[in-house]
């Protein structure tokens, strides 16, 4: 671990951000594979044509929003004193808040398309001959069909924007400062 407590802030925050925008855009390529119609928008500035895909627009957000939460994170959890030892207790918490945050950011993006996936209506109609996980099974089928059975551009937006709150939520519960205690 670097001595410098800045240091430390900034490879936690460009680090983490780094992480957040490879899986978004995993998650992109994912759904563009799948079907999900990229548009491209042109326009001219100058002498120059530039082509912008619409779609990197919420990853653009996501990332610019998961930078600044990371910055608040790393500042409220880190000691505001200038020695150059850094406490222990706040690199462990910073860590917890990163593992906590990016598990739910991954479980919102992507367990809905593993749940309405074939492979996993595979194995839980070959674990259903128990009766409760059959009835649960088939409510959870007809609730998974509903929601993916809209548009591709909603699937797109609310996977997104859930994904976005989810992390920020958890980035803000578990990544506020330590406390004093009161005397």
């Amino acid at each position: 671990m670097p001595k410098n407590p800045t240091l430390t802030r900034l490879s936690t925050v460009l680090g983490t951000t780094a992480v957040i925008f490879l899986l978004d855009w995993f998650y992109l390529a994912y759904i563009a594979s799948k079907g999900f119609e990229l548009k491209i928008h042109e326009f001219m500035l100058g002498t120059v044509k530039l082509s912008i895909p619409l779609q990197w627009l919420p990853v653009v957000g996501v990332v610019l929003v998961s930078f600044v939460v990371w910055f608040e994170v790393s500042f409220a959890l880190f000691p505001r004193r200038a020695a150059p030892e850094q406490d222990t207790l706040s690199i462990l918490r910073l860590m917890r808040v990163i593992l906590v945050s990016l598990a739910a950011f991954v479980c919102v993006l992507y367990i809905p398309y593993i749940i309405g996936s074939d492979w996993f209506w595979t194995r839980m109609s070959s674990a259903s001959n128990i009766s409760q996980l059959h009835d649960f099974a088939q409510s959870f089928l007809n609730t998974g069909k509903s929601v993916m059975g809209l548009d591709q551009i909603w699937q797109y937006s609310i996977s997104q924007f859930a994904s976005l709150l989810v992390m920020v939520s958890a980035a803000w519960i578990f990544g506020r400062g330590p406390r004093r205690i009161r005397k």
